[in-house]
């Protein structure tokens, strides 16, 4: 983690987006190789040139990057490869981004890219506002940051951890600066949608830590509402997953992290929304 942050990312020129990938750059990280293309994506290079082509971007943090997975088993890779040689998939996914990042982040590849469909995989941790301390940039745009309180709280198995968990999660998802940038930003991406006529999905990623039984559920109603606001699809993958135990999804043992089951989960729900032309 603290070699993804050193190795492959870079401070951004915007201070909206905060920090991105470095175009061109490889590294072996938790045993898998990730490789950065000339545009800053995970993943191979992509054909812009080609009229016709199926453009699909996910958008999103380090679930939507593939964080701990192999490039064909990466969301990104499984769609590709589902989708066939007529569509090109493709992810802004960047570690340790909010909802106001990511969305940021993606408005600088928009006018490039021209997609057909753009698909936000949205996590637990959109609407939490990034800490501007003093500890520095490198530290604060590290995957290590991001998670060591998501870690510390899944290993305190203990009911209070739990209920700490929940209750945090819902006083961000309820009120306050970070839902607020939350939804400025995905108004911002509304906009942006309504200018280049592209379609938008949201699928939300389940938060990871237990799904029996599952005690989020208020995160999952907030973001579909939303969604529902905004005219845009929205995908629930809990219904599917939550019959196996949290644990099953994870990257690794200590790695909260979605894992290649996971991505195959969440590539058969998004298929359906994917074969549509654009309008």
């Amino acid at each position: 983690m603290w070699r993804y942050a050193t190795l492959l990312k870079q401070k951004s020129d915007d201070p909206a987006v905060g920090h991105e990938h470095i175009p061109g750059t490889s590294a072996r990280l938790q045993g898998v190789e990730v490789s950065i293309n000339s545009l800053g994506m995970r993943g191979p290079e992509v054909d812009l040139a080609t009229l016709g082509k199926n453009r699909v971007v996910i958008i999103g943090d380090s679930v939507a990057m593939g964080w701990g997975v192999p490039e064909e088993d990466t969301l990104r890779g499984q769609l590709a490869d589902r989708l066939g040689p007529n569509a090109e998939v493709m992810t802004t996914g960047v570690g340790n981004m909010n909802m106001s990042q990511i969305v940021a982040h993606w408005l600088h590849y928009s006018p490039k890219i021209d997609p057909q469909t753009v698909v936000m995989l949205a996590t637990a941790r959109a609407p939490i506002i990034q800490k501007s301390d003093h500890t520095g940039w490198l530290v604060r745009h590290s995957q290590l940051y991001a998670l060591i309180v998501s870690f510390i709280e899944m290993a305190a198995s203990n009911s209070t951890g739990e209920q700490e968990l929940v209750a945090s999660y819902r006083a961000v998802w309820t009120e306050g600066p970070g839902i607020a940038a939350m939804d400025a930003a995905m108004d911002r991406l509304k906009l942006d949608q309504e200018r280049r006529g592209y379609r938008v999905v949201v699928l939300l990623v389940p938060e990871p830590h237990s799904f029996d039984p599952y005690r989020f559920d208020f995160i999952n109603q907030v973001m579909a509402a939303k969604a529902k606001e905004r005219d845009w699809i929205f995908i629930d993958p809990v219904p599917v997953m939550k019959s196996d135990p949290a644990e099953k999804y994870w990257v690794a043992s200590n790695d909260v992290h979605a894992n290649a089951k996971a991505f195959e989960i969440f590539t058969d729900l998004l298929l359906p929304e994917l074969t549509i032309p654009k309008d």
